[in-house]
């Protein structure tokens, strides 16, 4: 198997306690993001100065810039913006149980509890039992607080009654090199069919508008722009997804829907870009590596996916015509152990 980056990281399990960043460490791939992307990122977070491990971050520098998120903990141990640094990075990096632990320590020493709080809403969105009313500092709207009441219900519930689930499908997929997007599937809900467009830089599911006769999905009061959805259950393939939120977006057009990546992060997909398929996985499932194929480190954003394709390179949005070309004829998928991109030939 080959590395593209500065040697082995080191493991998930290292309890070195380092440093909670104001700033989220999404903003340092602005330079390389189109305009769409960086204001949607901008949106998500404060910014601040970048520390020296997040400069080291936003040039490629994986190893360097996490050998300075530790460091820094190691230098300051009750420090909450360090603690909070190491937590933003780690997430980005997919480590979420690590760096929720470095979040709510870093609350305790005095963080600033908005600006953790949103991290966590964040990252909640890629593990999707977690219940956003529970988080500290969170104070949801009505309807949002509706929603996600509603959404546990609905997993719980479908857990308890659907049938055994067949996971591990392949399914067509139409890939693109339109900016913005991957490539398209077939969605399917209680009502009927959808073509879902694939947006790594999407959240959840966007739908054009709250009555949507395929999919059915409730609303809990508001539906107008940007009123929180839910349905409860969908299928992609044979694979069976449960209590999905959606928001109402009139930029979608009428018969499609944007999937983003928080949606299919848990079901592992692997693209095929010759054979022109997306095959899900279990939650859960370990992939197995291949030894010919090649990790490419990937950094995430909330929202979006940028890709490192050799040391020193800044970050690369995994939509970008480089990343495209990088995948190009080629099976991949994310590898969240090691926080890699796997590309196979």
């Amino acid at each position: 198997m080959s590395w593209l980056g500065e040697g082995p990281l080191p493991p998930q399990g290292n309890k070195r306690l380092v440093r909670p960043a104001l700033l989220p460490l999404a903003l340092l791939l602005l330079g390389t993001a189109p305009l769409q992307a960086q204001q949607r990122i901008v949106a998500v977070l404060p910014q601040a100065p970048p520390s020296r491990a997040e400069s080291l971050l936003a040039h490629g520098r994986l190893r360097a810039a996490e050998d300075a998120f530790y460091s820094a903990v190691d230098a300051a141990p009750r420090s909450p913006s360090a603690r909070g640094e190491l937590g933003r990075y780690l997430a980005s990096r997919g480590r979420f149980a690590i760096a929720d632990v470095l979040y709510r320590e870093a609350l305790r020493f005095g963080a600033d509890t908005p600006s953790i709080s949103q991290a966590l809403v964040a990252m909640a969105s890629y593990t999707l039992d977690i219940d956003r009313r529970l988080i500290p500092g969170v104070r949801l709207p009505v309807v949002e607080a509706a929603r996600e009441a509603a959404r546990l219900e609905a997993r719980v519930a479908a857990e308890e009654s659907a049938p055994e689930r067949r996971d591990g499908r392949t399914v067509p997929f139409r890939f693109t090199h339109t900016p913005g997007a991957l490539g398209s599937f077939e969605l399917r809900g209680p009502g009927g069919t959808r073509r879902a467009v694939f947006d790594p830089g999407a959240r959840g599911l966007s739908v054009s508008r709250a009555d949507d006769a395929a999919l059915r999905p409730r609303s809990f009061g508001a539906r107008g722009p940007g009123a929180p959805l839910l349905i409860d259950a969908l299928w992609i393939g044979e694979t069976l997804v449960l209590g999905v939120e959606a928001r109402v977006d009139p930029g979608v057009p009428d018969g499609e829907v944007r999937v983003g990546l928080d949606l299919l992060w848990s079901f592992q997909p692997i693209f095929d870009e010759i054979d022109g398929t997306m095959t899900l996985s279990a939650p859960g499932t370990i992939i197995p590596q291949s030894p010919s194929a090649v990790q490419i480190p990937f950094v995430l954003g909330f929202p979006g996916i940028w890709l490192i394709p050799t040391v020193g390179d800044s970050p690369v949005e995994v939509s970008s015509a480089r990343a495209r070309t990088l995948l190009a004829k080629s099976r991949w998928w994310w590898n969240g152990v090691h926080a890699t991109l796997s590309v196979e030939r």
